[in-house]
């Protein structure tokens, strides 16, 4: 029986155990390139990868719906968030929590019109998505006039520059506490056990009374606002907030997610996975860049990756079904 369960938990978790081992060996990589292996460095890659993790959670729910979702409106709400809440704070403490609570109302305007246009107008989601990340960057282009973008609060600028003990980032505590708390909303909550069904099954999952249409608007509502916060955030860590501060997110959140075990295809969501794979992102791109790689590079490499795993899953979804086929067979000769 525990051979059977640690079976089960490898096959559902390879690309994420694959993508662990890859970190180890980048990180020693790391330290042959620099100046020995350090613990600080991997921590420093982790610090950094958790801002991607927030906007990654986003994107993997919307990809567990199925129907080859993706949510291309990620960037352009990364962008948002960080001049609203830049703006809106103006460097005022006491102004944190009402900015941070008009980024997630933002989120929740944009997720819901990005899942109408998917469930009522017939859109696929990556042209809906696309079509809401061009009306946000409008938007923010045309507030960018009235705020004032470079006055950081003392406390969301602590938020994530703080260091337990003087190493480890809280912020990776934060992001590592989100991760549990959407790892049991997947795993737990009939939201989660539903938006895994419809993504393997859409009809099937109506026929058994799964509520697909409420769940796809809260998926879109979460991402939306995961993509906000993490520009708040972001925007906190680089001290203001700039055009285009999201758009590096826009391949980065559906490499970190297919690196990490989450299927493209839908009705598989890895939350752990994701972190993991975010991390394993920045451990790629550091090395590049201590080898002496530009940016050209690194984005052929992320390309590159994402095509190497979605291959190496389809191959393993392909024998698995094979086995399963045999299986079958078997037992009815």
């Amino acid at each position: 029986m525990k051979n059977q369960k640690l079976k089960y938990f490898a096959e559902q978790n390879a690309s994420a155990l694959l993508a662990a081992v890859g970190c180890i060996v980048l990180w020693i990589l790391m330290g042959v390139f620099s100046n020995g292996i350090r613990l600080i460095s991997l921590i420093d890659n982790a610090y950094t990868a958790s801002f991607l993790a927030i906007a990654g959670i986003g994107q993997m729910l919307v990809v567990t719906t199925g129907r080859g979702a993706i949510d291309l409106s990620i960037p352009g709400m990364i962008t948002l968030g960080a001049f609203t809440s830049m703006g809106i704070c103006n460097g005022s403490n006491a102004m944190i929590i009402p900015a941070l609570l008009v980024v997630i109302c933002e989120g929740i305007v944009v997720g819901f019109l990005n899942s109408m246009m998917v469930i009522k107008l017939k859109m696929p989601a990556i042209i809906a998505t696309m079509a809401m990340n061009y009306i946000i960057i409008t938007v923010t282009m045309l507030i960018n006039k009235h705020f004032n973008v470079f006055s950081t609060p003392s406390i969301l600028k602590a938020l994530v520059t703080y260091r337990i003990g003087n190493t480890v980032p809280i912020i990776i505590m934060i992001v590592i506490l989100l991760a549990i708390l959407f790892n049991y909303l997947i795993k737990s909550t009939p939201y989660g056990k539903g938006l895994q069904a419809m993504g393997q099954n859409l009809a099937a999952a109506r026929l058994a009374g799964v509520k697909v249409v409420r769940i796809e608007v809260l998926t879109y509502i979460l991402a939306a606002s995961l993509a906000g916060l993490a520009g708040a955030l972001i925007s906190a860590r680089v001290t203001g907030a700039y055009l285009g501060m999201g758009d590096s997110y826009q391949m980065d959140s559906i490499a970190c997610i297919v690196i990490g075990g989450t299927l493209m295809s839908g009705g598989r969501a890895n939350t752990f996975g994701t972190l993991i794979g975010s991390l394993f992102l920045y451990l790629i791109i550091s090395c590049i860049q201590l080898m002496g790689a530009n940016a050209g590079i690194q984005s052929v490499v992320k390309g590159a990756l994402i095509v190497i795993v979605l291959l190496i899953g389809a191959a393993d979804r392909k024998v698995r079904s094979q086995k399963k086929y045999q299986k079958v067979v078997n037992q009815a000769g």
